[in-house]
Parts: structure tokens; C-alpha cells; sequence
């Protein structure tokens, strides 16, 4: 009589019926998330890799969003300087006025548009500040306060240390102006101005007397010199903003790279993916269909 043994075919059947629903279930996983695997255990040997390769996509991501925070402080900064930059250029038109009450209203409207650019704010901060972000460098926008004043330079009150940010791993620039720098030299002109004014040859008035001729003369060459030093201060804010732009891209193009990095080791290809899940579904029906038949076989039919 022949002997038959079910139960090591019902094992082997079983163990095949479970390795089939596990490649389904993976393939199917692959075909809903669209990578190969969910952790890094399921990348093998390339999952140190793949950390390095998130890790600097990390890095890059974050330059990239500072030195696009950097270009909109630049940008406040060119913007501010330019007007500033329009108000010296009327206040060089003043001084050439035989008006002496029209020279001393533009002088004021000059000196509080320039006064008003050098507090401008940009993210809560006062662009010209230095790093002190409390209070506006500029402390006043009357030109009457620089009289009492035993220079132009107390009008300051930003400190001289100009903010810094890293725009790469090796790379950290300076980002900011400080208004003593920017403003110092028009702000004397403007002391100058008011204390002559305010002196025994002043006020200006129509026409002008000699002296006061004699004054504005000599104070033209002044405004022309810081009327240089602000577009001096423009070029170095605008290399400041190219070589920042040029760090922007080389960032988002590094981010680039990375991702093709990131796609390759851990994105699945679709169509091979499809492929693999109708392989395991089949191998899951043929699997599921041998132990269905093993599990009906028995010695009572070979006893009857």
C-alpha cells in the first residue's frame, strides 16, 4: 500500500501562498507610493547614501531660501538709496538757487526724504541699523534738531556692526549698509547748511547776501562728493545683489541634481513596477489554487 503524506505539501503549499501575498503587497506599494520603499532598510546598501543625498538637498533648499530673504533686503536697500540718491540731486539744484527761501524748503524736504529712506524697514527690521534692530538709526527727521547738535554724526544711532548671513556651507557675506556710512557725509552737508542758517549771516533769504552766495558755492562741491559716496554705496549693493543671485542658482541647480539623485535611488519605475504586480498576483492565484487542492487531499480517500 502506498503511503501519503499531506502535511509537508500543505506547508510548502502555505509558505508559497505567503512569500505570493507579500510580493503583491509589496508591488502594490510600490505602485501606490511610487518608491521603492518606505524606509531605509528597504534601499539596502544604498541607504547611506540616500540620507547624504536628503541631508544636502536639506542644505541646499535652506541657502537657497536665505539668499532669496538676502536679494529682498538688497532690493529694500536699492530701492531706499535710490531715493535717497533722487533728494541729494535736489538738494544740489538748491544750493544753486539764488532763492534762499526756496533753497531752505527744499533743504528740509531733502533732508526728511533722506532721513525717512536711511529708517527704512524691511521684515521688521531697519535695513541701515547695523544689527540693532530696536529703534530707527536715524533719530530725527527735523533738520532744526542738527543745530543743537555737535555734529551731524549724533543723528546716528545704529551700531557699526553690519548683519551677516551664509549663503553656503563656506560662504557668509554682509549684507547691510549702515545709515552713518551711507548718510555721514549729506548729513554734514545738511549740519552745515542748518547752522548757517541758523547763524549771523542767516536766515537765507530773497535774494541772497554775499556771505550766504559765498556759502552755497562752497557747499556745492560738499553735495556732488555725497552725491558720489551714494552711488558709490548703490554699485556695492548691487554686486553684492548679482553675487547673491549667482548663489541662488547655483543652489536651485544643485537642487536639481539632487532630486535626479534622490529619484534614481529611491523612485520606482512604474511600468516595471505594473509588471512585477501582475507577476505576484498571478504566482498569488496559481500559490493560492495549490493549497486550496492540498488542503482537500486525504487518506480517507485511499482507505475506502
Amino acid at each position: 500500500m502506498t503511503r501519503v503524506s499531506t502535511f509537508a505539501a500543505n506547508q510548502s503549499a502555505l509558505m508559497d501562498l505567503m512569500k505570493a501575498q507579500k510580493a503583491v503587497f509589496d508591488a502594490q506599494k510600490q505602485l501606490t507610493t511610487g518608491k521603492l520603499a518606505t524606509d531605509l532598510k528597504g534601499v539596502g546598501h544604498q541607504a547611506e547614501t540616500l540620507s547624504a543625498t536628503r541631508a544636502a538637498l536639506q542644505r541646499a533648499d535652506a541657502y537657497e531660501e536665505a539668499a532669496i530673504r538676502t536679494e529682498a533686503r538688497l532690493e529694500s536697500q536699492d530701492v531706499a538709496m535710490g531715493r535717497m540718491a533722487d533728494a541729494i540731486t535736489d538738494l544740489r539744484l538748491a544750493v544753486t538757487s539764488k532763492d534762499g527761501d526756496y533753497t531752505m524748503h527744499q533743504v528740509r524736504e531733502a533732508f526728511n526724504a533722506i532721513a525717512n529712506s536711511l529708517n527704512t524697514q524691511h521684515a521688521g527690521t531697519y535695513v541701515f541699523g547695523g544689527t540693532r534692530t530696536d529703534t530707527p538709526p536715524v533719530s530725527t527727521n527735523d533738520l532744526n534738531d542738527l543745530v543743537a547738535m555737535g555734529s551731524a554724526s549724533e543723528a546716528f544711532v545704529n551700531n557699526d556692526r553690519r548683519p551677516q548671513v551664509q549663503l553656503d556651507q563656506n560662504l557668509t557675506i554682509e549684507t547691510g549698509m549702515l545709515a552713518s556710512d551711507v548718510g555721514g557725509e549729506v548729513f554734514d552737508s545738511f549740519k552745515r547748511i542748518a547752522d548757517f542758517d541758523a547763524g549771523a549771516n542767516g536766515p537765507f533769504g530773497r535774494p541772497l547776501s554775499a556771505a550766504q552766495e559765498t556759502f552755497l558755492n562752497g557747499e556745492i562741491q560738499n553735495v556732488i562728493t555725497a552725491l558720489d559716496n551714494i552711488y558709490t554705496k548703490i554699485g556695492e549693493n548691487g554686486a553684492a545683489q548679482a553675487n547673491v543671485e549667482t548663489v541662488k542658482n547655483s543652489h536651485s541647480d544643485r537642487q536639481v541634481f539632487l532630486q535626479q539623485m534622490l529619484s534614481d535611488l529611491e523612485d520606482v519605475d512604474m511600468a516595471e513596477a505594473a509588471t512585477r504586480f501582475q507577476a505576484a498576483q498571478t504566482a498569488l492565484d496559481v500559490s493560492a489554487k495549490t493549497f486550496s487542492s492540498l488542503s482537500q487531499v486525504s487518506l480517507l480517500n485511499f482507505l475506502r
